[in-house]
């Protein structure tokens, strides 16, 4: 049995600019080769520093807060956008909240070159940490449809942001981020069933579990709230 289409996007014509980023250097990403992209210098893993008054991109990040907390994205991207274009102090580890939300929020949208813009505008001293790093990975996943990759980056993410890898002494910001990783998860999970659904009546349960990314007793109670 052939396997089922990749989920719709809305770039099917990507143009020029329609190659997928590259994954770090790392050595981590496995079937997810592609054209340059980000800096090729890995760095030692760094957590975000804490968000300061001094730094321009601490109000910013609390009003993304804000409207992450009512769930409408494309007003997150755009005041994300917004922040990341006109602030100052480009090299500012706090750049990386508004980075991620950038690309997360472009990522549960499903139009994903904008987002990889975003990442491509970093500075290399930026682009190099494990944050962007990740957020590489799984752009490069989804762009390429590595249904497993994508499952795995996301979870790499939660464990980074929940970690030491983004303080939380203000602004929650873990936890803003935490929430649109599983945003996006389950929102590609739903379009990726949404899509087999249709194109298929049966498919063989490991196959449903590569690309939903679910166990076997997660996937089997799971159909009924996923359809």
């Amino acid at each position: 049995m052939n396997g089922p289409p990749t989920p719709p996007s809305s770039n099917e014509e990507l143009g020029p600019a329609g190659s997928p980023p590259s994954p770090p250097v790392s050595g981590e990403g496995e079937g997810e080769t592609t054209p340059p992209g980000p800096p090729t210098t890995a760095q030692p893993p760094a957590p975000i520093e804490p968000l300061q008054q001094q730094s321009p991109y601490y109000a910013l990040f609390s009003q993304i807060a804000e409207v992450e907390a009512t769930g409408d994205h494309v007003r997150l991207a755009q005041i994300a956008e917004a922040a990341d274009l006109t602030a100052t102090h480009d090299s500012h580890p706090t750049r990386l909240l508004i980075t991620a939300s950038i690309v997360l929020s472009y990522l549960i949208l499903d139009d994903l070159p904008p987002a990889k813009s975003a990442l491509l505008r970093l500075p290399n001293s930026l682009a190099a940490q494990q944050l962007p790093q990740a957020l590489f990975s799984l752009l490069s996943a989804t762009w390429l449809r590595r249904y497993e990759n994508i499952y795995r980056r996301t979870d790499e993410i939660i464990m980074f942001v929940q970690g030491s890898g983004v303080s939380n002494s203000e602004g929650n910001a873990a936890i803003v981020l935490a929430r649109l990783v599983t945003t996006f998860i389950d929102t590609f999970r739903a379009r990726t069933f949404a899509l087999v659904s249709k194109a298929y009546t049966s498919i063989p349960l490991a196959l449903a579990q590569t690309y939903l990314g679910l166990g076997r007793e997660q996937l089997l109670a799971g159909m009924i709230s996923l359809n």
